[in-house]
Formats: C-alpha cells, structure tokens, sequence
C-alpha cells in the first residue's frame, strides 16, 4: 500500500516514539511538549482522525462497556492492549499493525468496520496517524473501566500464584476441638471447629435405617432388602462398627462400580454416538462405559486411571484396559462431515482440552482458546501449548468426495493379548488352508468339465456367472457317477466352509496418533484455524511457575509422540496441587449433595471459594497418602459423625445458614435418575444384575421415536430381561434420550456434567402416573406382593416395607387398605387391579424418591 506522508509530521512522531518506545496515552503530552510538535499532532488526531474513529469504530470499540472483541479505540491505551487479536498496534512495523490489516481488508476473517470498507482516503489518513506511533489527543481519549479495574487478576503475577488454588498442598492438622465424640475422625474436628465459631451445633445421628438407606443408595445406588435393614439395625455391635461393615460390604459388591462410574461418566461426556444429524454410532464405545466401571471395582489408584485415559496408549507395553481408557479422547461430539474440516479437528481438541483442564484439573483453561482467560491468569499461550499436547491425536483422512482434509474420531484398536492374536491366526490360516485344499481338488474336476464345454460355451463362461451356471448344468455328463457324487460333496463342503465365520479380534475405540513427530502448533488468533500466530511449544499453565517440559525422542519404532505422558505424568503428579483437592472435592460432593467447592469443575476465581478449604487441603494429603485409594477416601468419609448427621430442620440453624455451608447437618437429596429406574425394576424383583457387555433398549415410545430423522433406524431392540437391567447399561444416544432418565435430569452428553441439575416440573409427576414404564412396573410389583401371599394387609404391608426400606405402622397398613377398598368399591376395580393401582401410588411417594 502507497501512504501520503503529512509535512513533517510523520518524521517528528517517529522521532518522539525513539525517545518514547511504545509511548503511553498518559505521557503523551509531556513528550510531545518536549519537542515542540504538541499542537500540530494533535491538530492532525483531532481534524483527520478522531472523526473517522468516532463515526465508524466507536460504536462497537469504543467507552463504557461496548467492546467487540475486546477491543477499545477510544484511547491509546486500549489499542496498545489489543483485544482477542492481540495489539492491535505494531510500533516496530506499523505497516504490519492488526488496525490497519483489518480496515485495509487485508486479513479475510476480520474486516472492520464490517459493513463495508471505508473509502481510500480515509484508510490512507489511518496509515500515516498508525506510522506516527498512532498518537491521540489526551483530552479526548475515553478509558473504559476494564482497562484498569477488575475485580479478578487474570495476568501472570505474585499475587495470582497466591491464590488459594494455586497452593501447595500443606500437611494441615486437625484443629483440637472441645467435645470428645466429634474429636475422634479429623474430618469431624474441621466440621466442629467451624460450626462452634458460628454459635452453632451439629445435628444429632440419623436412626440406623435412615443410615444403611443413604449408605446403600450413595454407595451402589441400590436400596438396601428389609433383611439387610433388620439385621443392622439389630447389629448389638456400637454404631461406627456396625456401619463399617455395612460399608466394607457394598465397597466390595460389583454394583459399586456401576453407581460410581456413572458419576465418572457424567464428567468425560460419555455418549455411544457423534451428534450432529445422522448422530451415528461410535464403535465399541461400551468397552469404555465398562472399562470404567471395572477400574472402580477394583480401586485402581487414581494417579493410574489418569494415566491411563490420557497416555495408555503410551505406556510400554500397555494392556487391553490401557487401550481402551483412551477412548476418554473419543467421547465428546463429532461432525463426521464438516464444512470446514481443519476449524471442526481444532474444535474436537478444543473438547479433549476443556474435559481435561475441568475434569482432573477443576480449571476452565479452555475459555482462553479466543483470547486471554478474562478472569483467571491463563493467557492464550497457555492454552495453546496446553493444546500442543494433544496436536497429533487425530488420525488425518482424505474426503475425496468434497477433496478436503477431513479427521476420524472413530478409530478402534486391537485389544486382545498376543496369546489371543496368535490363536486367532492359528485359527485364521488353518481355515485358508482347509478352503485353498478344497479349492484344488475342485478345480481339478472343474478342468475336466470345462474341457467338454463347446467353443462358444468357453466363451460364455468368461463370466463368472455363466461359468457356474455351466459347470453345475454339464458336471452330471462330464464326470462319471462316483466322480460327480465326490465333486458335489466338495462343493457342499467348500460352500459351508466358506459360511464359517472366526470371530474377529475384540477392538475398542481409542486414541491413535499420526506418528512419532507432533506438527508445530499456533496460538490461533480467535480460535480461528485459519489464523495462526505465535509457535508455540508443549507446556503448563504459567502461574504455577513450572519449567517447561522435556519431550523425550519417541523410541525407535514408537507410533505416538510421547507428549500425553508428559502431560499426565504432571497431572498425576503428587507435586501438582489442583488434581488431588479436585477429586477429594469431587468424592466429597457425591456424599453430602455439594462439594466443599462447590463449582467441582472451576477452582478458579469466578469458581466458589471452598468453605473448609483446610479440611480440602486434609482431604487431598490423606487421599494421596492412602495410595489414592478411592475406596479408602469413601470409608474415612462416610464413618464421620458429618456423614451420618440426621437431615432434621433446625430453626437456628436454618435462620443463620440456610444453605447448610457449615454442614450443621446432612442433606435431604432426591433420588438420580438412574436411581429412580432401577430402584422401580428392583421392586418388581425382576432387576437383572448381568454386567457389562454392549448397551441396552429399553422400550421407546412410539411418539418419541417419532421425533427422530429416521425413526425405524433410531433405537434398537432388547429382551424384557436385558431391558430390566440397570440403567447404567441403557444406549446413550445424543439425540434421542430416554424418557424417564432425561424427565429426572440425566447428564447432558454434549459437555461435561460437574453437578445435574434437580428439577421439580410438572411432567416428572405425570410421567410417574401415566407412563407405560411405571404402569406395567407397578403391575410387575402386584404380581411380586401376589406372590407373596393372598392377604391384602400382608401385601400391603410388604409392599410399604420393600418400597420404604424400614417397618410399617399398623396406620400405614390400614390407610392402604382403605385405598384399595375404595378403588374396588368406587372405581369398580377387580382386586389385581386394585392392588395395582396401590402399587403405582407407593412408585410416586416423595419417600420412595427422595433420600434423607
């Protein structure tokens, strides 16, 4: 571009910005008093400049609180600090600043002003103020608050490594408390402590059913049998013993891990399709669902279950559960067919940064992907070279269709050992073998009969087809009786040898990389993939002021650049202060209803500051310190006098901590939505314990299957005992839900689930009342109370009992009865039907649904 120079003045600012270098707003007058120019500058900023500026960018960059893109021109100052494209002054190359890219057209992506770009002359009166250092006129320049007050501290400094969240982990020391009974388990102590300087007490134990009720449902997800109830509450053995072993036996059932890794999967956004309008199938996605599920079964340290969802594929020589927990890559939405193929692969990195930063970190380092985190201190930088370690996990394909660079999310891998392969090759090549035998001594009578074909026929049976045809038609005449009865039994043998099928090698989805050497990554200005900035290298976040990491070469042979392990070897790491208090946070929420943070994905300053943050600190030491044992840290949890609270009402209490901050007692919860389905089906005694396997149907409504683009295609089909099994194992499909776990708030699959929602609507009632699930269950139930026993009080009373997990009173009993008289008597019911009516009413009492 040619630019007019103005007389003298271009190369009198040149030489105030010598003296001056990036020369501030607020010195502005003084430098240019010092060299005599003040008045002619600013004559020319405020006749040419400021009035282009205030007519065409001041609306939208300009004072107050109007900033697009992060951008303010309503000073010096501001375009010095840029917005979501960085400066947008360049002092060394003014020719190359982002201000004159953007309204020069220049750069296709940004073109302000965006209604149309602005007439020549007013461009170049643009270049020569941005040559001259962009000077303004102080009087007129307008600072917005955000370039100087907040009430977050976002940049890389002392104060923000002081953070709380930032912080090593101590080894804090139980405060010493007064009474003896809360001094005894230091979680206790750190509860009393702080409710004491309060002015307040705890509440009194919860009775022993109210106890092993909360201790099956939070453990298993699964009501505890009236039997299990009696023989605990009869347990002569002190409380705290016999609660021990009531947990120590639910920690060790196989339904333990179903209950917990549905709260993992709620985290990782696990769902069994892509998204997006065909939302087809990620195959073999269930292997991670039970891979999960597996590794809390059997208390797989948690330093261990990072490593393996982040770099299994990595370790040495990694095993079928190292395969596929890499399929936590995998897990998030995916456009199999993208307009623009290399902005959608940055997108689902973008998903794999923010599940991990949130995840194992509690950090939202994913909003820096646009620009710098507007509260916490992550700079762009950060995010990118955050990202760099993940910029080759994504096998690369070519579209030819629309000839664009596209990306696969569903690569599988072989998981079976080299035992199975070698067997499965064995089984393989025996089977070639037996068919290439069968094959040679069919072609030798083949030859014969093709020998008497005519030379026409010879022609014919070029195709294959006719071939057939004609050897089956002239085989009779060509081979003599003993021979032709031997080449049709051949026949007969190669066909059904052929029909033989080795079943292939057990695959999951899992992480693959293009090969041992990363590509270079950018910062990408916006987010944008066609807009790269700085390189940037593989690193941590700055504020914890770590050295940059060393990437090892890849080992000879190696199929992946190595740099996950790096990543979650620091993730993993007992020096790392974020991953340890996350995941105590984490444990804790799904006890008592809330975590001591309770924003469990933002530890960050928008985030909620914990409310016992030395007990959290406590808490992360003792889970590190038992080999970070999950089960370990559930046991030291739920033996606490804090857990085993009763839920009562205090008045004092409720008027000075209506939120229950300082846990004075434990909190009423309802029931999940998976909780709510399988504690129905278990009702009905039909609840089928299977494990594992690919998932299952449930019966769709027709109306709801309706609503989908190919409704004959949406949703399979499965036996009524594979539908009884527990919710866990339902096929989660991203856009078709079912009804009865997403009415009760099931996880959203398109992002991470930290905390559901509890919703109370209207629908959840109906449903509950009118539903066929809930109707053909209750009806299931009434067979079960039928089976019983014949004695209407003893259904009654067995039904109460089953549903309630506790004893029932002779006026709950006569209140059923009376129920089912009137329905018989007024709603011209027969008994069966009476009694399943009785049965759906016990399906919808709040005590049925709600845990205290």
């Amino acid at each position: 571009m040619s630019i007019r120079r103005p007389n003298g003045v271009q190369k009198r600012a040149a030489v105030i910005l010598s003296v001056a270098g990036l020369i501030t707003a607020s010195a502005w007058s003084a430098v240019a008093a010092e060299t005599g120019n003040d008045k002619e500058i600013i004559a020319f900023f405020d006749q040419k400049v400021h009035p282009i500026l205030e007519q065409n960018c001041y609306k939208c960059h300009g004072a107050k609180d109007r900033l697009k893109g992060g951008l303010r021109l309503t000073s010096r100052e501001g375009l010095v600090a840029g917005g979501d494209s960085g400066s947008a002054l360049n002092p060394a190359k003014p020719a190359d600043s982002v201000l004159l890219q953007m309204i020069s057209y220049q750069d296709d992506h940004h073109q302000m002003p965006p209604d149309g770009k602005l007439p020549q002359a007013q461009i170049d009166t643009l270049a020569e103020w941005i040559e001259m250092g962009a000077p303004y006129n102080p009087l007129r320049e307008i600072k917005g608050v955000a370039e100087h007050e907040s009430e977050y501290n976002n940049k890389v400094n002392d104060e923000a490594r002081r953070y709380w969240a930032f912080q090593s982990i101590g080894r804090p020391q139980p405060p010493k408390v007064a009474n003896a009974d809360w001094s005894r388990n230091p979680i206790d102590a750190y509860i009393f402590a702080k409710l004491a300087e309060n002015g307040l007490k705890p509440n009194a134990p919860a009775s022993r059913r109210t106890l092993i009720r909360r201790a099956y449902y939070d453990l298993i997800g699964l009501p505890p049998s009236p039997s299990e109830v009696k023989d605990f509450e009869n347990d002569p053995a002190p409380t705290a013993e016999a609660f021990e072993k009531v947990i120590d036996r639910l920690l060790a059932k196989p339904q333990y891990g179903e209950k917990w890794g549905r709260h993992w999967l709620d985290l990782v956004r696990y769902a069994e399709t892509n998204g997006y309008e065909r939302d087809n199938p990620k195959p073999e996605v269930w292997r991670y669902r039970d891979y999960v599920i597996r590794a809390f079964n059997q208390d797989k340290p948690y330093d261990r279950f990072i490593r393996e969802q982040l770099a299994g594929d990595e370790f040495e020589n990694p095993d079928a559960d190292a395969i596929i927990a890499t399929g936590f890559h995998r897990l998030g939405i995916w456009d199999d067919e993208p307009v623009d193929p290399d902005q959608a692969y940055f997108d689902t990195l973008d998903d794999v940064m923010r599940a991990t930063g949130e995840t194992f970190l509690g950090m939202t380092v994913g909003c820096a992907r646009c620009h710098d985190h507007k509260i916490d201190p992550f700079p762009m930088a950060d995010y990118y070279r955050m990202q760099s370690f993940f910029n080759n996990t994504f096998k690369n394909i070519q579209q030819r269709k629309y000839e664009k660079t596209a990306f696969t999310l569903n690569t599988t891998t072989v998981i079976a050992s080299k035992a199975e392969q070698a067997e499965h090759a064995r089984k393989v090549g025996e089977l070639k073998k037996e068919l290439g035998d069968l094959t040679k001594r069919i072609e030798a009578f083949e030859k014969r009969i093709f020998a008497t074909f005519s030379n026409p026929e010879k022609e014919d049976a070029e195709d294959k087809t006719t071939r057939e045809h004609l050897l089956k038609t002239k085989s009779r005449d060509a081979l003599p009786g003993p021979e032709h009865r031997e080449y049709m039994k051949l026949k007969k043998e190669f066909e059904a040898l052929k029909a033989k099928r080795i079943p292939p090698l057990p695959r999951a989805l899992s992480i693959k990389e293009n090969g041992p050497q990363a590509p270079e990554t950018f910062v990408l200005i916006r987010g944008n993939a066609h807009v790269p900035g700085d390189r940037v290298k593989p690193g941590f976040p700055q504020v914890l002021g770590l050295k940059d990491p060393v990437i090892p070469e890849p080992k000879p042979g190696a199929q992946s650049s190595g740099r996950r392990t790096v990543l979650a070897d620091w993730i993993a790491s007992r020096d790392n202060p974020l991953t340890p208090r996350v995941m105590a946070n984490r444990i804790w929420q799904f006890h008592f209803g809330r975590g001591i943070v309770r924003s469990p994905s933002n530890f960050g300053q928008n985030g909620e500051a914990p409310t016992h943050p030395a007990l959290l600190d406590w808490l992360a030491r003792d889970f590190m310190n038992q080999g970070w044992s999950l089960k370990k840290l559930h046991k030291r949890i739920m033996l606490s006098k804090a857990y085993q609270m009763s839920s009562a009402a205090n008045e004092k209490a409720l008027a000075q901590d209506p939120t229950n901050d300082l846990f004075w007692r434990f909190d009423m919860r309802r029931l999940t939505a998976e909780e709510i389905r399988d504690s129905i089906i278990n009702l009905t005694g039909k609840l089928n314990l299977k494990e594992g396997g690919p998932s299952i149907y449930t019966e769709m409504p027709a109306e709801v299957l309706a609503t989908a683009s190919r409704p004959d295609k949406a949703w399979g089909v499965s036996s009524l005992a594979e539908r009884n099994r527990r919710s866990v194992y339902v096929h989660l499909k991203r856009s078709l839900n079912e009804p009865m776990l997403k009415l009760f708030d099931q996880a959203d699959t398109d992002s991470l689930c930290a905390v559901r929602f509890a919703t109370t609507v209207p629908t959840q009632s109906l449903t509950m009342l009118n539903s066929k699930f809930v109707n053909d269950s209750a009806e299931a139930f009434g067979d079960r109370l039928r089976a019983h026993s014949q004695d209407v009080r003893e259904q009654v009373k067995e039904g109460l009992a089953l549903a309630l997990c506790r004893s029932v009173s002779d006026n709950e009993v006569e209140r059923g009865l009376a129920m089912i008289r009137d329905l018989q008597g007024n709603g011209d019911l027969d008994p069966g039907q009476a009694l399943n009516r009785f049965c759906l009413l016990i399906l919808n009492l709040n005590e049925f649904v709600y845990l205290d």
